[in-house]
């Protein structure tokens, strides 16, 4: 959890200088936690390729 934390201040530290207030980093980190997108389980190679397969073959038969 303190990588996100530091990849904050990190995004914070770019935005605003070397020393932002503590004021700007408890506003960066609740417009974070408000705006962030759920974790989404990662994607396996061997899944991917056969999905791709699929879309293509199904995508050739329709345009003909």
């Amino acid at each position: 959890m303190s990588s996100k934390n530091d990849d904050l201040d990190a995004l914070v530290r770019a935005e605003l200088g070397d020393e932002p207030s503590q004021e700007a980093k408890d506003y960066a980190r609740e417009l974070y936690e408000k705006y962030r997108l759920p974790a989404t389980a990662p994607v396996e190679p061997e899944a991917a390729a056969d999905d791709s397969g699929s879309a293509e073959s199904s995508g050739s038969e329709s345009d003909t």
